[in-house]
């Protein structure tokens, strides 16, 4: 037996790669109100408030002049790019062009970016022109010591009716829901016995659709500091995502590099919350 017949042994290299898992699609954008096409730095949103009739007590009175409440908040662009670059001796060593792959990568980490910028809007400071606006205490449910239960989430249910901001005055519902939330719900035997759930979440581990009038999005990425995680519950109309430039992504050969490859993706994009009222912090207990 010869003991060099390793040397003829050969590596088989990888034709193709596999992302590892991560969130490819933005979940939240298709769930606030859309902005397209700003042209500078940022673009009002004008809002207008309500208005209260009198009653008319007299014959012949004049016509009533009531000024018409009206505020301003504003959608900030900001611009968010990633790249890099191949060497063409790269390309040959690896025996695969992962330019494409490069490209699909740098997509998804925008689009990631899209639902953090929406996040930053949910619970963050609103540019109007008074100043930056908060979202008030009475827009926040305390964490309590628990986990995402039945009685927040029929609190939050709550808040939205008493605001007129719920389906009677044709709002759509959405609110988030990590892992850990998904596991509360399961363990909650007060959510648990309901008929959709028997039905679905226990067969599926998973909450599709509408459920308690809400669109369940899952999302890993909202506030989190180890201990306890923070919710969102929003009506569309309530968070606008405005766009400047929407995901372009650029291939070409970059002549101060030696003519290689540069891969490149941008977009300009940014978010803001139009009415306190149509927004709901939602703090749960949530362990590493």
């Amino acid at each position: 037996m010869s003991f060099q017949i390793t040397e003829a042994f050969i590596q088989q290299f990888a034709d193709n790669f596999k992302h590892v898992a991560q969130q490819t699609q933005s979940r939240l954008e298709r769930c606030v109100t859309p902005e397209p096409n700003i042209v500078g730095m940022s673009k009002s949103v004008n809002r207008m408030g309500q208005r209260t009739a009198q009653r008319r007590t007299q014959r012949h009175a004049d016509t009533p002049i009531n000024d018409q409440p009206h505020s301003t908040r504003f959608v900030d662009l900001f611009d968010w790019d990633d790249g890099d670059m191949l060497d063409d001796q790269d390309k040959i060593r690896m025996l695969v062009d992962p330019t494409s792959d490069y490209v699909k990568a740098m997509v998804a980490a925008l689009n990631r970016a899209k639902d953090d910028v929406i996040i930053e809007a949910f619970g963050g400071v609103s540019r109007a022109t008074a100043g930056g606006i908060l979202l008030p205490t009475s827009q926040k449910i305390a964490v309590g010591g628990s986990g995402l239960t039945k009685a927040k989430i029929l609190q939050t249910r709550k808040m939205f009716r008493k605001n007129e901001a719920d389906n009677h005055n044709g709002e759509e519902l959405f609110i988030t829901y990590s892992a850990q939330a998904a596991a509360d719900i399961l363990a909650d035997p007060q959510l648990t016995s309901a008929d959709y759930l028997a039905g679905k979440f226990l067969q599926d581990g998973d909450i599709e659709g509408k459920w308690m009038g809400f669109t369940w999005i899952p999302s890993e990425r909202t506030p989190w500091d180890g201990a306890t995680r923070r919710l969102y519950a929003w009506t569309k109309s309530g968070v606008v995502l405005g766009t400047g430039q929407e995901i372009k992504t650029k291939v070409g050969e970059d002549p101060s590099k030696a003519f290689n490859t540069r891969v490149y993706a941008k977009q300009s994009i940014g978010s803001v919350r139009v009415e306190e009222e149509k927004v709901v912090e939602i703090a749960v207990a949530e362990a590493a």
